[in-house]
């Protein structure tokens, strides 16, 4: 009798600490899904350069919330504020890393770097010239933002757009 009780307690004592793992934890498919998310982030971000009356997007002032992580938007919006309208240390639209667009063959690829970090791989052409980004992603609070992005094929030290926000006004950079 002392056996079998000591077998039912063990098993619930067993269940009840299973299911307070999947509590805190989470499902082993759940951190897939929060990773899954980083796609269609940078998807709908394409789909405003891809569609048939595409425009882009506006990413300078309070749109770079939505697209940057806070430390990116704060160097964004001191670009914005410090050239006053004028040149700023960014001539080029980055997530095409060019000033006109013409996108075809559209390729985005994500790699989950644990449940709150990716990298994104874009890779298109824009007006017969092929053009390759990579992204680093972080989850935040209000979703999936940019924390950088980085260019190939770019001058060294103006290679990401953390590094070209960082130098002094005056030092602009223009796509290849």
């Amino acid at each position: 009798m002392i056996t079998t009780l000591c077998k039912i307690v063990s098993q619930r004592s067993v269940l009840a600490l299973a299911a307070a793992f999947l509590l805190l934890f989470g499902t082993p498919s759940s951190s897939f899904a929060a990773d899954a998310g980083a796609k269609p982030f940078l998807e709908s971000i394409y789909k405003s350069y891809t569609d048939a009356n595409a425009d882009g997007i506006e990413w300078r002032g309070p749109n770079a919330q939505l697209y940057f992580d806070a430390n990116l938007t704060k160097l964004i919006l001191k670009d914005l504020k410090e050239s006053k309208g004028e040149l700023s240390r960014i001539e080029f639209d980055p997530f095409i890393y060019a000033q006109d667009f013409d996108l075809q063959d559209l390729s985005i690829t994500v790699t989950p770097k644990g449940t709150a970090r990716a990298v994104g791989n874009v890779s298109f052409k824009n007006i017969g010239a092929v053009t390759k980004i990579t992204y680093d992603l972080v989850k935040t609070l209000k979703g999936w933002r940019i924390e950088n992005m980085s260019w190939d094929g770019a001058e060294a030290g103006a290679d990401n757009l953390r590094a070209l926000l960082s130098r002094p006004l005056g030092a602009t950079a223009e796509a290849d």
